[in-house]
């Protein structure tokens, strides 16, 4: 904008300072009544001769024609419609500030901080011929809100107005510019005084012309009157018509009868007067949304009349506007005899809804000519069902049809189609529709064709419907038990060989092949037994959800009990490697850790797999091997896969050969004990001895304890064979005290199996002592770290009771597992005995003797005993003697020997 064209089309218009104009004002007056507004001015601008802080020129503003405004002229700065000083609203043709008190550009203007209190703002510019701004169409609210859309266009076309008004001026006077400049100063007066007369006369018949026009508004008016009266009259009820502050200002003769007050008191009367007071709260309330919302309200109340009398009427109302003024205009009606018929006709419903509600069926009746449905009222509720757009009691029958879920659609079709056709007796069918808690429901409807036409075409049809979904979730829950592990919801081993059969049977068919896992979880009973079978069931079910991620939906994972899973992988071509990349999948996803109770823990898996056909034809033979190749994943260190091959069913037979067999040999008395002494290294005197456990096979002869120890493990063999061995070295020990008299420490080694079962090793110990008599001081148990360390708070416990027994505690193979300074701190340990790996070569290895060193030393500050296994050399017992170790044992000093030989070795002792 630039102030010379405003200065060029100001003067061009000769508008500035001309005094108040009735078009100007209306057009005001017309933009407060667009808005609903208080306050309109229509302002033009004054070039200022000063710039403004941005440099841009500045233009006041002066007010032509205000309403409801204070007459002023705002200097630029305070102006509201910031298109005209600031550059970058220059394009704008409307501008609006909802809340002047929330804008820092406004809320400091002395018309927003004081009279006349200004908080919205809404412009429209107005422009010259040129399109050049000149002046604004405002309007002024004392309250907050939004323009609309349509508001400012509506005000825009006004602010064109007041510029088609300007030109209009502007033309007129240029069209008597020439003829005025060449008349005298007498011809002007009298052409001045013709102009007036002209124009008295030309307002005279303006005036004639809106009297005609008025008193023909007037008689079109009476007839309208008339017409409307006679309207009103002809009405069945009693109308109404009463103003925003219920005051009523017209009625009918219906009215009156009915309220008995005469027409003057009615005159003087409210809305309300003619309401029982018990309904005229809620009478108020619904003239409040009519009058205040512009609601069509229709709302039943008893209606007063003057001798008190009440009589129930529905009203109906709608608001009307004349004038800028509101009013409600309505009909009441009598409705004492239908709501007589309605309470007949409810008393027969509740009877009826009684007797549905004890059968829990709802009664449905289909007119197949119309294809329509009617329902019994409450019939959802009866049912439980919620179907969509379902308010009512009729409906179309493909809506009805279109309930149901989207499978059933069609078995409900057929089962109408064959009732209708007389193809059955009766139609019945079990299908679902929406639940009213939104879930699914079954439903199972039963009828029968109860009309047909004259020709046999059927009619209509009758029936009932009844809600059978706790039927078939029992159903279903006795299917899903037979089939499916109930904690994972996985199937279960009866399903699993349902489909490995069916597996089988697609991959022969197709040439294709399929693959077979057996996957156990390792150390899952640590975790069950530590932590309790709730974690140990939760840590089952994120398994099983892992281990389904890991597969294709078409594949199978079930749970055969326990922590042991089986998979299915089917349809794999002949060639690739897809059964490995899963085994691959399954440990890797297992490996990450679970957290159950705000406590990681962490398991892995052993995997098996068994091809077919390379591994078998059928499925008792594909799960065997499966099963074998996973025992040999066991064995290999956990925590891996494995193939089956034939060398593992030969390893897995001698291996089931050996348990069958050692079950046998604690009956047939076939083990055996040998006895390692321990040494003195400053004496060179026994000071103690290690039982050691053997097996005397009938056919392979002597087993040292690697043949069969770790099969006694597995099978859990290990807890009964070391309960014989604790048993049968106090009985040696026993004998031995009555023939030597010199103190020996008498060494047993205890499993983790043992361990975990610490009430039945504490009663086996007690027993032993009991029946053999000896001293249980002279008793030390030998522990490796890692079985000391699986389950801490449980050993802790166990080893105390043991402490208070008597017993000593020595850690074995000390070095080669979880070495911690803190156990040895918190447990009752007695001594350690250096694992013979650091002693091989303690000669010749320095960081072995540093080993040494340190176990040495850490043991005696904590007053620890420190023996060294497998000293078969001299310059190896010369290092140990140098480095302060306390005893040892190993080949240099004695082999492992019968109970006889080693009581021979005493004596000779002596």
């Amino acid at each position: 904008m630039h102030s010379p064209r405003i200065a060029s089309n100001i003067e061009r218009y000769q508008i500035l300072d001309t005094p108040p104009e009735q078009v100007f004002d209306e057009l005001a007056r017309r933009a407060a009544h667009l808005f609903a507004a208080p306050m309109a001015g229509i302002s033009f601008f004054i070039p200022s001769l000063v710039a403004s802080p941005s440099g841009a020129p500045c233009a006041d503003e002066w007010f032509k024609s205000v309403i409801g405004l204070p007459d002023a002229t705002l200097a630029s700065e305070q102006s509201f419609f910031l298109p005209v000083r600031d550059p970058q609203f220059a394009a704008q043709r409307t501008f609006a500030i909802p809340d002047l008190l929330a804008d820092k550009r406004f809320r400091d203007h002395q018309w927003v901080g004081n009279p006349p209190y200004i908080t919205f703002y809404a412009g429209a510019a107005v422009l010259a011929a040129d399109r050049t701004m000149i002046g604004v169409l405002s309007v002024f609210d004392t309250v907050a809100r939004q323009a609309e859309p349509r508001e400012l266009q509506a005000l825009i076309n006004l602010a064109d107005l007041v510029s088609a008004r300007l030109e209009a001026r502007a033309a007129a006077r240029r069209a008597r510019a020439p003829a005025v400049a060449q008349m005298t100063e007498a011809q002007i007066e009298q052409n001045t005084s013709a102009l007036l007369t002209e124009e008295f006369t030309r307002m005279e018949q303006l005036l004639e012309d809106e009297i005609a026009e008025r008193q023909a508004a007037e008689r079109k008016l009476r007839e309208e009157k008339a017409f409307s009266d006679a309207a009103i009259e002809s009405l069945p009820g009693a109308f109404f018509m009463f103003d925003a502050n219920a005051r009523m200002v017209r009625w009918n003769a219906s009215f009156q009868r009915v309220t008995g007050f005469p027409d003057h008191e009615i005159a003087t009367r409210r809305a309300l007067d003619f309401i029982a007071s018990h309904d005229r709260a809620n009478v108020a309330d619904a003239i409040r949304r009519v009058i205040e919302r512009g609601d069509e309200v229709s709302v039943e109340a008893d209606m007063r009349g003057r001798a008190g009398g009440e009589a129930p009427y529905s009203f109906h109302g709608r608001r009307l506007e004349i004038g800028g003024e509101r009013y409600c205009i309505g009909v009441g009606r009598d409705i004492t005899e239908r709501l007589r018929v309605a309470r007949e006709i409810s008393h027969a419903k509740e009877r009826l809804d009684l007797a549905l509600m004890g059968s829990s069926l709802a009664i449905w009746d289909w007119d197949l000519t119309t294809n329509e449905v009617f329902f019994n009222e409450g019939w959802k509720q009866l049912v439980a069902a919620n179907p969509p757009d379902s308010e009512g009691v009729v409906f179309p029958g493909d809506r009805v049809v279109g309930w149901n879920h989207a499978e059933d659609q069609d078995r409900f079709r057929a089962a109408l189609v064959a009732a209708a056709k007389q193809a059955t007796n009766e139609f019945v069918c079990e299908y679902r529709v929406p639940g009213l808690e939104g879930d699914w429901i079954w439903l199972q409807s039963k009828g029968k064709v109860t009309e047909r036409t004259a020709t046999g075409k059927s009619a209509r049809m009758t029936g009932t419907t009844a809600n059978i979904t706790k039927q078939r979730a029992a159903e279903e829950r006795a299917e899903f038990l037979a089939t499916r592990d109930p904690l994972t919801g996985l199937p279960n081993r009866a399903l699993l060989n349902d489909r490995l059969v069916l597996g089988i049977a697609n991959a022969a068919r197709k040439n294709t092949r399929l693959a077979f896992m057996f996957i156990d979880l390792d150390r899952f009973k640590t975790i069950n037994d530590s932590l309790g079978h709730d974690v140990g069931d939760a840590l089952l079910k994120h398994v099983a959800a892992r281990l389904s991620a890991c597969v294709r939906s078409s594949d199978t994972v079930a749970r055969l009990g326990g922590d042991e899973f089986a998979v299915i992988l089917e349809n794999l071509p002949q060639e690739g490697d897809e059964a490995q990349q899963v085994a691959e999948k399954m440990i890797a996803s297992l490996a990450a850790p679970i957290l159950i109770n705000n406590q990681p823990l962490n398991t892995s898996c052993s995997v098996g797999i068994g091809v077919y056909p390379s591994d078998g034809i059928d499925a008792q033979t594909l799960m065997k091997h499966a099963d074998v190749a996973m025992y040999d994943a066991k064995a290999k260190g956990r925590n891996n896969y494995q193939f089956f091959s034939h060398q593992m069913n030969s390893r897995a037979q001698e291996r089931l050969s050996i348990e069958n067999f050692l079950r046998l040999a604690l009956r047939r008395n076939e083990l055996v004990l040998h006895y390692q002494p321990r040494v003195s290294i400053t004496t060179g005197r026994i000071t103690g001895v290690e039982a050691l456990v053997r097996w005397q096979h009938p056919r392979r002869g002597l087993l040292a304890p690697d043949k069969f120890i770790s099969v006694a493990e597995d099978s859990g063999l290990i807890v009964p064979i070391g309960e014989w061995v604790i048993a049968e070295s106090f009985r040696q020990l026993a004998q031995w005290k009555t023939t030597h008299a010199a103190p020996l420490t008498l060494a047993v080694n205890l499993s983790a199996g043992q361990i975990f079962n610490g009430a039945r090793l504490v009663t086996a110990i007690e027993a032993a002592g009991h029946e053999s008599g000896i001293d249980l001081h002279q008793v030390e148990f030998e522990l490796t770290e890692s079985a000391l360390l699986k389950s801490s708070e449980e050993t802790a416990v166990l080893l105390k009771r043991l402490g208070e027994l008597g017993i000593g505690l020595a850690i074995d193979d000390f070095g080669t597992g979880y070495s911690s300074l803190s156990y040895l701190k918190q447990l009752p340990v007695d001594a350690i005995k250096i694992d013979s790996s650091f002693v091989r070569d303690i000669g010749s290895d320095p960081n072995d003797e540093a080993i040494i060193r340190a176990i040495i030393a850490m043991s005696h500050s904590l007053k620890l005993n420190v023996i060294a296994e497998g000293v078969e050399r001299p310059e190896q017992l010369d290092a140990l003697r140098a480095l302060g170790c306390d005893e040892y044992q190993g080949f240099l000093f004695a082999k492992p020997m019968a109970a006889e030989a080693f009581g021979t070795m005493l004596a000779a002792q002596g």
